[in-house]
């Protein structure tokens, strides 16, 4: 490559009066590299640095040329691109008032301004300048697309541009690496990624940890039914004021340069019922007051930092009287909102929309935590693109200054490149066209495939919302059977993802993506079968009278399997299952899945009634033979803070030696196992005689696991059989919901003969 000469030239400028007013056309010729450079300031910020870099880079991947990188200090020259805060900027460009991110793209004559505001303001120049004057696009940290030009005209260059909302994060893999998400014009501010946040969340246990103060001064935590728990603090007690003061004092000096610090509740429920902290919630209509009025003492006593709290859960109300001091922010979260249609149209009683209104008349700053994935089958479909931009022009519209988008970090989870694309670009701009940017995507980075992608994604996320159920972040695959995910679509579905493979076969890089993109259908697929079990989408058949596992699908578990940690998924579940886990519980799941014994189909009797969204399939879920996997939403049914009994009529004497109950522990959704079972026996339904007894302390240490509660007896001949399981009713001590109300999840209840 000849590096003294560039590939091109600006040929002219067309005046309009003025110098200032000319626009820039650039050509193919040779010419002396001397007449070109890329001009920064002296002493460049980072930003503006690797701007120049960048600058530099791309462009020589564009025309094979490197132009070289000097500071306003050397000569001017014929043509040049200034970068930030250079003494060549003209006055008229007013950098120092402008958005920290914003930014001017401007030509006076040959001289091409590249610059903007305090933070990446100039780095964000760059990088829309490539992409909107260049033709660059940037899909994914693997996947760019840089035009190779031999003749390149500019028109004339007046362009500026500023984000909607101050702090802009999406939470992606695909965010970890810092060029993308630089070049997706978003930030890092979770869980410590940002040297701007020191606390971020959930973190008064932080400020007053349990194992410190509870046992000495269990009056600084929340009193909750009648005592003192360790579910948060307690906020009217001075000392706790005093003590946060001072943590957060030491916390600041140990990092001095982080702005913001978050004071907020944890991530339970269980607030303080104390009369003080009552009366003040009583008068302000929510608990949101006694935390408003506690957050308030804190940005009083630090006034050069702000103070972020949560509006989440049992705080998400805004008080009636109290508003947050001028350097409090509130972090107002839309965990409970349906996905199917957009936020603004649900106007019900305690509606998120109402509490955003209100929020949006107290306070000056509010960052806006979204959730954009579906946590308990992180993999699974989850099409929620027609609520994504409807959602954030509504945040923009009601003053949300900051905008957090969860997805899922460290794993991959359903169409997660295009996601990250979508709403890395509404953050900046929610007025742009939906409909342009997946075909842009599609087509750049499926490349032949993309017309059947995109099929895909629309055919699926129109299902979605045409739907008339809600659609959850706390849901699964099998729920949605009779909307995006019928058979019928499915089958459609497939056929996409067989086309797009076969448009793009012989290309490694383009199939990966295709392959990768259809693994939540894959999972969708064998999360279904578990359900339907014996029927067409099932995965057991009946053959020579027997039941046996479908071929295809343990094809679709092997594929699922080998191709999901090829490609970087993790964990499947927000629990953390990894995919080996999976499949291990998976075909566990296939060999138990149908249990043939004498209780099926009889008839059984319960105490109380499971809670209505855990009844399985309705009364006859405990005898139909189907066994439920971990996830606790499908063939489980649940019970509340009691305990569970059943009992199961055979019709007739039966003769048996075998009885069990099915039982599962999911310690994140406050799910434990009985600590004590009793199974027994009955000729007549009111004599009864103990036949099998269980005792099982709760074992912390196994967060997710399903168990039976099952013992071979002497062969007994009886009609009834009674199970018995005591619930631990309550949350224990050492568990994050202490004190709240546990649960206790049945399966099958099983009598046999062996």
């Amino acid at each position: 490559m000849k590096t003294s000469w560039l590939s091109f030239i600006f040929l002219a400028f067309i005046h309009f009066g003025n110098a200032q007013t000319a626009s820039v056309q650039i050509a193919s010729q040779k010419v002396n590299a001397n007449r070109f450079q890329i001009v920064t300031p002296l002493n460049p910020s980072p930003a503006e640095l690797k701007a120049a870099n960048e600058l530099q880079k791309y462009l020589e991947k564009i025309s094979g040329i490197r132009i070289s990188i000097t500071d306003d200090q050397e000569k001017m020259r014929t043509c040049e691109f200034v970068i930030g805060r250079s003494t060549r900027v003209p006055e008229s460009i007013d950098l120092r008032n402008m958005d920290p991110d914003g930014f001017v793209i401007k030509n006076f004559g040959t001289r091409v301004i590249l610059a903007g505001g305090s933070h990446k303001g100039t780095l964000y120049a760059v990088y829309t300048f490539l992409e909107k004057y260049m033709g660059c696009r940037f899909y994914a940290p693997d996947a760019e697309t840089i035009p190779v030009q031999k003749n390149i005209r500019l028109p004339e260059l007046n362009y500026s541009g500023h984000p909607a909302f101050k702090d802009r994060e999406v939470y992606y893999t695909v965010m970890e690496d810092p060029d993308f998400l630089d070049k997706s014009r978003c930030d890092l501010m979770a869980w410590g990624n940002s040297r701007n946040w020191g606390l971020w969340v959930h973190t008064m246990f932080r400020l007053l940890p349990p194992e410190q103060y509870f046992t000495s001064h269990p009056e600084y935590y929340a009193l909750f039914g009648g005592e003192r728990r360790k579910t948060q603090l307690c906020l009217s007690n001075p000392d706790v004021l005093k003590i946060t003061i001072d943590t957060l004092k030491k916390l600041m000096q140990d990092n001095p340069d982080a702005k913001y610090w978050s004071v907020s509740q944890m991530d339970t429920y269980g607030h303080c019922e104390c009369p003080e902290c009552t009366a003040m919630d009583q008068r302000e209509g929510s608990p949101s007051g006694s935390y408003l009025e506690f957050v308030n003492k804190l940005a009083a006593a630090f006034p050069d930092k702000v103070i972020s709290t949560l509006a989440y859960q049992f705080t998400r109300k805004p008080p009636l009287h109290v508003k947050p001091a001028s350097n409090v922010n509130i972090m107002l979260c839309t965990i409970e909102c349906d996905r199917r249609r957009p936020i603004e149209n649900d106007t019900s009683a305690g509606s998120f929309l109402r509490d955003l209104q209100g929020w949006s008349r107290i306070a000056s700053d509010i960052l806006i935590w979204d959730y954009v994935i579906q946590f308990t089958n992180m993999i699974a479909p989850f099409p929620n693109f027609n609520v994504l931009q409807p959602n954030l022009q509504m945040f923009r519209k009601y003053g949300a200054g900051r905008i957090f988008e969860q997805g899922c970090h460290r794993t991959y989870s359903d169409s997660q490149e295009l996601r990250a694309y979508l709403l890395s670009r509404l953050e900046w701009n929610p007025g742009f066209d939906v409909d342009s940017l997946i075909a842009d995507f599609t087509a750049g980075y499926y490349g032949k495939a993309g017309s059947f992608m995109r099929k895909y994604f629309r055919d699926i996320n129109q299902a979605a919302s045409a739907a008339g159920q809600p659609l959850w972040i706390y849901s699964s695959p099998q729920q949605e059977t009779t909307t995006f995910l019928s058979q019928e679509m499915v089958k459609k579905f497939n056929s996409y993802f067989d086309q797009a493979e076969k448009a793009v076969q012989g290309d490694s890089a383009l199939t990966a993506r295709v392959r990768k993109a259809r693994l939540p259908l894959r999972y969708a697929i064998l999360e279904i079968a578990k359900k339907d079990i014996l029927g067409p989408s099932g995965f057991l058949e009946l053959k020579n009278g027997k039941y046996r596992t479908r071929q295809e699908t343990v094809q679709q578990l092997n594929t699922f399997v080998k191709q999901a940690n090829l490609y970087g998924v993790r964990s499947v579940t927000e629990s953390g299952l990894s995919v080996d886990d999976y499949a291990s519980e998976t075909n566990r799941f296939f060999k138990v899945a149908f249990t043939r014994h004498l209780a099926v189909g009889k008839s059984y009797s319960t105490t109380s009634m499971p809670a209505s969204k855990y009844s399985a399939d309705g009364p006859g879920s405990l005898t139909d033979g189907k066994r439920g996997t971990t996830n606790y939403y499908v063939l489980w049914q649940g019970w509340e803070g009691e305990d569970f009994e059943a009992v199961v009529d055979l019709g007739q004497p039966a003769e048996f030696n075998y009885v069990s109950a099915e039982f599962m522990q999911d310690l994140n959704s406050w799910i434990f196992y009985p600590e004590h079972v009793v199974i027994s026996v009955s000729a007549d339904g009111i004599a009864y005689s103990d036949t099998a007894v269980f005792d099982k302390p709760v074992d912390q240490s196994k967060k997710l696991f399903i168990e039976e509660a099952g013992k071979k007896i002497s062969m007994t001949t009886a009609r009834y059989v009674k199970f018995y399981a005591r619930s631990l009713k309550t949350c224990p001590e050492w568990h994050i919901g202490h004190g709240g109300k546990s649960w206790i999840f049945v399966d099958e209840l099983i009598v046999d003969k062996r």
